[in-house]
This record gives C-alpha cells, structure tokens and sequence, in this order.
C-alpha cells in the first residue's frame, strides 16, 4: 500500500495548486475524481464559482440524503506558481518533501486509500461523502456554503487536515474574529505648530494597550493581539490617519462574542480630542468546540488507532480549518488525523513516511466500528 499511497501522492504534490491557481487545483480535483471512480464511487466535479477552482464529491450511495460520516479534505495550497519547479516531490530519509505535501495532499490520499481498503461489507453498510473543497487556505470563502450544506447532511465527519510533528490528532479548534480600527486625527506640521496637530497613531497606541487587556490567557484561554498597525506618511507631519488590525481567537463562541462587545466599547470611547475611530469586524471563524458528541468520535479514533497498534494523541488547536465550519453545522467533528508533518506553509514543509501506513489502516479501520 505504501509505494501505491506515495505514487498517487507524488502525482498530486507536482501539480502547482494554489488557491488562485484555478486550473491547477482542477487537475487535482480531476484527477481523484479518476481515482474515485475506478473504486466504483459516484463522483461529481463541483462548480464553486469562478473564484475557485473545482471541488470534487465522491459518494458510495449516491441519492443518499443523510450520510454516516463525512470526510474532508483540501485541495489547495499557499504557494505560488513555479514552486513545483524550485522543488518538486522527494522522499529524502523516510520523509517526504514538496509543496503540500503534508497539508494537505496527504490527507487527500489518505482518505482514498483507507476507501480503497475498507471492507466491502463496510462500504455496504455505510453512506458516505468525500468532499474535497479548492480554497481552505483562503479561508474557503467560496466553498463554506457547500460543506455547510453537506455537514448538515452527515452524522459526524473527519477533517484530514495534517497529524502533527508529533504525531497527535486534534479535537477542538479556537474561534477566531479580525477587526480592523481606523483612527482620525488632525495633521500638522511637527516643527512649526504640532501643538494643532491630534496624533492618529497616538491615539491607536493607547487604544492598543487598552484593547490587549480584553484577553484571557490563564484563564479562559481568548487572546487579542494587534499584528498590524498602519499610520502617518512622513515623519515631520502630525498622524492623521492609524489603523490597526486585531486577531482574536476564544475556545467557545460566547467568550468571542464578549471580547467582540468590549472592541465595540473602546472603539466609542473618546480617544482625545478631535480623534474618531471606525471600528469593523473584518471576519469572524467559529470554534469548534470538544462536545460530549466529539469525545464519541475521539473514543472511536482511538479505538481504531489501538486496533491497527498505537496509541493516538490528543491537542487543543489555537489555529481554525474547515472543521471549524463543519463545527457550526452542528455535526460532530475531529479533524488533523491523516498522515503526520510539519514546517506547513513553508519550503521546510514535509510529512513523515512512517505514519501513513497506520494512520490509512486507522480510517479504514474506524469505518467498521461506526
């Protein structure tokens, strides 16, 4: 199975992909339904948009209405056009190198492969979605719609995002809000009269420091942390302009809708004379949080984990995927359960040879217990 898994992979992995590479995500998205199909699933290219490229879903009962499980994975990556060219597929060392490999081209074949290898009478007695979406690494915006509709449609799921370095699998991700904050001041000159001039980026400062201590580390867990600050054009002028962008992320929804009224708060606070502020939630990504219906799904992973001879690890996510989204549907989710890597989002990205063949077997294996 092994050899079998890295030839299809290495197919996918030298195709350049990235979200905006429409055509590129296509082939990819081509190409499975050709393997989909040959394993005898109904197979459907999805038209998302002009903005995306395909998606693909693959179904063992087509005309189903409701779906036992649900598996999810992406089909694009972060990296630009040429990348393919600079460094194509290898497998160096028992590791695996190339753009996506590991996020998320090897989720992508791990879901086929444990299909490819489950057990007829599993296939017979289960109905079961593949969606395949173009654009999670540009926050899915033309497919959440979709996996939103195809969530509601399915018991549970499984997000084949990348197992980390560690090994470990993850079970709930934070919610994440962006705001971006404007800050008017008036301009004068620093030399001649600053005393007329209302500093912008002063009264972003403050605001800054103000707006960070909304955040519970210790205890709740939220954060707000201002990565962005843009203002003033010159260094002899008073600021009259500053904006700031502002990510926060909480474990429960409740918690980021409290951080999100304290922004709102400060933004019409006075911020000194002749300064006004526009404050607007930019986007916002739910959580996924660890119900007692996800812990079911984590028994059942690591049930199938300790039938196929290892034990499976657990974390709590601070970043969001599409499980996220799936999360909000209401449908039970876990997500990070494919084959593991590291360094994603980077040319050091790979993915580790020695879990695939067990973390495939998992899957296939956690199908018969459903």
């Amino acid at each position: 199975m092994l050899e079998t898994y890295l030839k299809d992979l290495e197919e996918v992995v030298n195709i350049d992909c990235g979200s905006n590479t429409c055509d590129g995500v296509t082939r990819v998205a081509e190409i499975m339904k050709r393997h989909y199909d040959e394993i005898g699933f109904a197979t459907e290219l999805v038209d998302l948009g002009d903005k995306a490229g395909r998606g693909l879903f693959a179904t063992n009962k087509p005309g189903a209405e409701k779906f036992d499980i649900m598996f999810n994975a992406h089909l694009d990556t972060v990296y630009p056009d040429g990348t393919v060219a600079q460094r194509p597929f290898r497998v160096e060392d028992g590791t695996v190198y190339g753009p996506g490999c590991a996020d998320c081209k090897a989720g992508v074949i791990a879901i086929f492969h444990a299909l490819k290898n489950a057990r007829k009478e599993d296939l017979d007695r289960l109905a079961i979605a593949v969606c395949y979406n173009p654009d999670e690494e540009v926050s899915s915006l033309s497919s959440r719609e979709w996996l939103a509709t195809m969530a509601k449609k399915a018991r549970r799921a499984v997000v084949s995002e990348p197992g980390r370095a560690s090994g470990a699998f993850v079970r709930s991700r934070k919610g994440r809000s962006v705001w971006d904050v404007t800050f008017h001041g008036v301009a004068a000159h620093a030399g001649n009269n600053p005393q007329d001039g209302r500093s912008a980026i002063l009264a972003a400062a403050r605001f800054t420091i103000e707006v960070t201590k909304l955040q519970d580390l210790e205890g709740k867990g939220t954060s707000v942390t201002v990565g962005v600050i843009q203002g003033g054009t010159v260094c002899n002028t008073v600021p009259e302009t500053c904006s700031i962008r502002i990510d926060t992320r909480r474990w429960n929804d409740e918690d980021g809708r409290e951080i999100d009224e304290g922004i709102e708060k400060l933004a019409a606070m006075n911020w000194g004379e002749g300064i006004t502020v526009d404050a607007r939630r930019a986007s916002v990504s739910p959580a996924m949080p660890c119900t007692e219906k996800t812990r079911e799904l984590v028994e059942l992973i690591n049930e199938a984990a300790r039938l196929e001879g290892f034990e499976a690890g657990w974390v709590d996510a601070g970043g969001g995927s599409d499980a996220n989204r799936i999360a909000q549907a209401g449908t039970p989710v876990v997500d990070g359960v494919a084959p593991a890597g590291g360094c994603f989002h980077s040319e050091r990205e790979y993915l580790r040879v020695d879990t695939i063949e067990n973390r495939v077997r998992m899957l296939s294996r956690f199908l018969t217990l459903l």
